[in-house]
């Protein structure tokens, strides 16, 4: 089992699309949004928050990440700032989530 580092908990968030042929034929606005929102994750990546990040292939989900926060409100707080939440892209719902399994 894969612990998270010293007082953080880690969540799973759910990022489901607003407009449901957004994935697949995003307007400009959208598409703008989607890719605040990937950069938004590579910095949560690279400040060492982030524990993965993917992308579903079918709905109603479309996207799910993990991450480490103090709290589930901080975690929620995280999740919210997303530019593709902010933007009303994607609807956002967070979980506490514990690995148990993991390859490697």
């Amino acid at each position: 089992m894969t612990e998270p580092e010293s007082g953080a908990q880690t969540f799973a968030v759910f990022l489901t699309p607003v407009r449901a042929g957004m994935p697949d034929d995003p307007t400009p606005e959208e598409a703008e949004a989607v890719g605040a929102h990937l950069a938004y994750y590579e910095r949560l990546l690279d400040s060492g928050e982030l524990v993965l990040a993917g992308r579903t292939t079918a709905p109603p989900i479309w996207g799910v990440m993990v991450f480490e926060a103090g709290s589930l409100e901080e975690a929620e707080r995280v999740a919210r700032a997303d530019p593709g939440v902010v933007a009303g892209v994607f609807e956002v719902r967070v979980q506490p989530f514990r690995v148990v399994l993991m390859r490697g």
